[in-house]
C-alpha cells in the first residue's frame, strides 16, 4: 500500500511539473499575404521568462518538400536555450499552400519564378513578427536553413535590414531551383557560417567547398558520416540537433 501511495504521489508531481514546464512556452501564429495573393504562415515560440523583454531570435527554413513541423526536437531545444524561434512554412509547403481564393498551390508544380519569391516571403514574415511581438530581437538573430532553405537564408540575409549574427546552412548549394547565392555570399558581411553536410552526399560536399570560397567571414564545415540531403540528416545523425544549438549559443547570445 505504501508503495502504491508513493507511485501515485510521484505520478501526480510529475504531471503537475510537466504541465508547468509546458505552460511556460508561448506560441503565436504569424501570417502574411503576399502581393500575388499567397498566404505564408509561421510559428513564433519562446519560453516565458519573467522580466525578459526580448529574446535572441532564430529563424528556421526547412528543406524542399518538408515543413516547419519536421525539425524534430530542434525547436523546443532552442526555446529551452533561451531563443525565440520563428519556424516558417515556405511557399507551397505545410500551412503555406493556400492563395487568397483558398486554392491549394503545392511546390510540386512550381516554376523557378515561384521559388525566387521565397526570400521576399521570409522577409515579409520577419517584418510581421516584429509587428506582432516585442519579444523578437532582429539586432541579435541567426538563421538556419536546409537545402532550398539554406539558399533562401543567404538571400534573405542579403536583403533584410538587420544582418544575422550567424547562419547554419544544411546542404547548401551554389544554385537551388534558381536561387543562385555566390554573389549574395560576398555581400552579407563577415558573419560566421556553419555548413553541415553528409559525407554520403557527394554533390553537397562539392558545393560546400565551392561556397566556402565566397564567404567573407569564418566558414566552418561540420560533416556527418551518414544521412541524405537537408533535413534527412537530422534523423540519421541524432547529435546534429544538439550540435546546432551548441554552436548557436557561441555566436548568437
Amino acid at each position: 500500500m505504501n508503495l502504491l501511495k508513493k507511485l501515485l504521489l510521484f505520478l501526480l508531481v510529475f504531471t503537475i511539473t510537466s504541465q508547468s514546464v509546458y505552460s511556460k512556452t508561448a506560441q503565436k501564429e504569424i501570417e502574411v499575404e503576399t502581393k500575388d495573393g499567397y498566404t505564408i504562415k509561421a510559428t513564433l515560440s519562446y519560453e516565458k521568462i519573467k522580466d525578459k523583454n526580448k529574446y535572441p531570435t532564430i529563424v528556421l527554413l526547412h528543406s524542399l518538400g518538408y515543413s516547419s513541423g519536421n525539425w524534430g526536437t530542434l525547436i523546443p531545444e532552442l526555446n529551452n536555450a533561451g531563443y525565440a524561434v520563428i519556424a516558417i512554412d515556405l511557399r507551397g509547403h505545410g500551412k503555406s499552400v493556400y492563395n487568397s481564393k483558398l486554392q491549394i498551390k503545392s511546390w510540386i508544380y512550381f516554376t523557378p519564378k515561384a521559388y525566387q519569391k521565397f526570400p521576399s516571403d521570409v522577409i515579409a514574415i520577419l517584418k510581421q513578427a516584429q509587428v506582432q511581438s516585442k519579444k523578437v530581437d532582429f539586432t541579435n538573430w541567426g538563421i538556419v536553413g536546409a537545402d532550398i532553405g539554406a539558399n533562401t537564408a543567404i538571400l534573405t540575409a542579403k536583403e533584410f535590414p538587420h544582418k544575422p549574427k550567424a547562419m547554419i546552412l544544411i546542404s547548401p548549394s551554389m544554385n537551388f531551383k534558381g536561387l543562385y547565392v555566390p554573389i549574395a555570399m560576398t555581400e552579407i558581411g563577415t558573419m560566421p557560417i556553419l555548413s553541415m553536410v553528409s559525407k554520403q552526399d557527394d554533390y553537397s560536399i562539392q558545393e560546400q567547398k565551392k561556397l566556402s570560397k565566397f564567404a567573407q567571414g569564418a566558414f566552418y564545415a561540420q560533416n556527418y558520416p551518414k544521412g541524405g540531403m537537408g533535413m534527412m540528416m537530422l534523423k540519421a545523425n541524432p547529435s546534429m540537433t544538439k550540435d546546432i544549438v551548441s554552436w548557436l549559443k557561441t555566436v548568437v547570445k
